[in-house]
């Protein structure tokens, strides 16, 4: 019976704890880190049956961003703008972490698209990230709507409307629901 507890226990310290990893930038600020690392930490607690998919991530601090935040794919990397308030600054990390799932968990994502349009009225052929407009994009309205389903509300985009259906269809799926 030892034995097998030993394995187990050498066996999860083997695999680690499956939570995803947010690396940072050099020029990151330590007070930034932490606030990052604590959102992260909600965001990933927030997605359970999603930390297999989601990839390493970089946070990036950019005093000249024109935006709060932008993601960039094709490097896993969040930029945000500092300095910021903290309120604004985790709605922003939210809102560009549930970016970085639709891209590391793209086949996954295809599961939540049809329940999310129906519930945010979109059409069921909507392209879910070309749309005239940010405002009218699928693919901000599930970031949006995932800034609610991890911290409760939005501190900004409140004319974004997001409802509460759509809310839960994204709290579902990162639940595995």
């Amino acid at each position: 019976m030892r034995r097998l507890a030993f394995l187990t226990l050498v066996l999860v310290a083997a695999c680690g704890s499956g939570t995803p990893e947010l690396r940072f930038d050099e020029a990151v600020p330590a007070d930034l880190r932490e606030l990052a690392s604590a959102t992260w930490d909600d965001f990933t607690a927030a997605f359970p049956a999603r930390q297999s998919c989601i990839a390493p991530l970089t946070l990036a601090g950019d005093r000249d961003l024109d935006a709060q935040a932008a993601y960039v794919p094709d490097r896993r990397t969040v930029h945000v703008r500092i300095p910021g308030t903290a309120g604004l600054l985790r709605n922003a990390l939210v809102h560009e972490f549930a970016h970085h799932v639709e891209f590391t968990c793209h086949e996954e994502l295809a599961e939540l698209r049809p329940a999310f349009l129906a519930a945010q009225g979109f059409p069921a052929d909507a392209g879910w990230f070309d749309a005239e407009a940010w405002e009218v994009t699928p693919s901000e309205h599930f970031a949006e709507a995932a800034i609610e389903a991890v911290l409760g509300r939005r501190l900004r985009n409140r004319d974004v409307l997001i409802t509460d259906e759509a809310v839960a269809v994204v709290a579902d799926w990162g639940a595995g629901n």
